[in-house]
């Protein structure tokens, strides 16, 4: 009932543009009785009917309706243990270890209907678990992955588009992580047999990898600290000049991150608290903003900084750290953070952020100052008023007051404006090849390759909205990439709301 022909077909007869459907035989209709039960529903409704032009019986008799339903029940049985026979030889060839079609894991080729192993993908596998094993977080990796050019592996199908060439998600990389088709093994409903082809990974490697799978989905509250981390462990005092300390609470399904002072410092007073996720995105935002000025590195870097080529090299890496700070991953921004930030002051009217120097310095590639180190380098944040209660709330201005958005950036967006790149270049390196053959040659979609190079057009102050995070809410990756786009930059970007 879901086949597209069919639909088209049942809706004609609900509008009344068919009298007669002619079938070659019944069971090129369906083969199931209680789909024909429905189908016959809608042809009644409507004053249709159909004929057979094999098969010559009255359906307005019961004896008609009888040999009807006779035929029927034997092609619903006729379909059924055809797929009983599939499912068993694929269940036997499969415990004997056999390869069975599908989509080709990354790390082999097909020759022969067997699986072989192909070197250079197969490094790649290794790579993966390895980079794994050290970032500890699936989110992580895919975006190490992406922004060092790994692409999933390229499915030749002989029917219809290529897939795959595509950037790494988390669904693709947990699937590839738990894949035991790496260590010689042919998994059928849940059991694996051994197979006819080489492993690709080894016993220890697997172990790891899977030992820390399991840790990760495992539900605790270890995961969740994983997933979640705070930004500023370590580096927060209270107004008292108390260390503060992670905590969280739960509450309906959902995680409340919070910043306390920590009780062995209580002494008999009042505990401060405040919400992780608002104090945490306002050190970023205010932190980026400093990073973008130049003056701000300038006066870092002090005499070191008079030389202009390495100047132009400081403030390119400090556009780079802001960028993290307002599009990065939680763990990204944590070894950024413990970097560049010496210590966070909470205070009744503001937030206080010093600045570490010398971490700061080494991450801009700036030489040390002597004559600037003894001094200090804090960020005052006086829009931001803390008031003690309860709980200790920071009430930030609105979205719109300040300079700083990158915190509304679409990693999505940014891949697919990188594709389009990719593929415009793809397409001028074989520039006296039509795009068809450019693309049948490179495993690639011909119709993505065409919308690819025409996104690849966009005017650039357009493009760097986009890699800054200023791009409108309903600018979506499907909207751009399947969209008519004209080629005048104005109509660009009337068209996309960033007139």
């Amino acid at each position: 009932m879901e086949r597209p022909g069919l639909k088209r077909l049942l809706a004609d007869v609900e509008a009344s543009k068919v009298d007669i459907i002619l079938l070659y035989k019944i069971d090129r209709l369906t083969r199931s009785l209680t789909d024909f039960a429905r189908i016959v529903e809608v042809l009644d409704r409507t004053g249709a009917s159909f004929v057979s032009i094999t098969q010559s019986f009255n359906t307005t008799t019961s004896m008609g309706r009888l040999t009807l339903n006779m035929l029927l029940s034997f092609a619903q049985f006729e379909r059924e243990v055809t797929g009983e026979r599939i499912r068993d030889k694929i269940a036997a060839s499969k415990k004997r270890g056999l390869w069975m079609g599908g989509p080709v894991p990354l790390g082999y080729e097909v020759l022969e209907r067997k699986l072989v192993i192909n070197d250079k993908e197969a490094e790649q596998v290794r790579h993966i678990m390895r980079r794994y094993l050290v970032l500890r977080s699936v989110p992580s990796l895919a975006e190490e992955l992406n922004l060092e050019g790994y692409r999933t592996k390229i499915q030749r199908r002989s029917s219809g588009p290529h897939r795959g060439g595509c950037i790494f998600r988390r669904g693709t990389l947990y699937h590839l992580l738990a894949n035991r088709i790496y260590r010689g093994f042919i998994v059928h409903n849940g059991v694996a047999y051994p197979g006819q082809h080489e492993a690709i990974v080894d016993e220890q490697l697997w172990d790891e990898t899977q030992t820390l799978l399991a840790d990760n989905a495992c539900g605790s509250s270890r995961r969740l600290k994983h997933q979640h981390p705070s930004l500023l462990i370590g580096k927060i005092v209270d107004g008292e000049g108390r260390q503060m300390s992670p905590s969280h609470a739960s509450k309906s399904r959902r995680r409340y991150r919070y910043y306390v002072t920590r009780s062995d410092q209580l002494g008999g007073s009042r505990a401060w608290r405040v919400s992780a996720h608002d104090l945490e995105k306002l050190v970023c935002s205010s932190l980026a903003e400093n990073l973008l000025l130049e003056r701000f590195v300038f006066e870092l870097g002090g005499e070191g900084a008079a030389d202009v080529e390495r100047f132009q090299q400081a403030v390119a890496a400090a556009e780079m750290a802001a960028s993290t700070l307002g599009g990065g991953s939680a763990h990204t921004k944590t070894e950024l953070l413990a970097q560049l930030v010496r210590q966070v002051r909470l205070y009744d009217d503001g937030v206080e952020v010093e600045i570490d120097r010398e971490g700061t310095r080494e991450r801009l590639g700036i030489s040390a100052d002597p004559g600037k180190d003894a001094e200090m380098s804090i960020i005052t944040i006086p829009a931001v008023r803390v008031r003690r209660g309860h709980q200790l709330r920071l009430v930030v201005p609105g979205p719109d007051t300040g300079p700083f958005k990158y915190l509304r950036r679409n990693e999505k967006l940014v891949a697919l404006i990188a594709e389009a790149q990719q593929a415009r270049q793809l397409v001028l390196c074989n520039a006296e090849h039509s795009l068809a053959r450019i693309a049948r040659e490179h495993g690639r979609c011909r119709t993505r390759l065409g919308k690819l190079v025409a996104l690849s057009c966009l005017a650039p102050d357009i493009v760097t909205a986009i890699v800054n995070g200023k791009q409108p809410e309903h600018l979506t990756p499907s909207r751009l990439l399947n969209g008519s786009l004209t080629l005048v930059w104005s109509e660009q970007r009337r068209e996309l709301g960033l007139a």
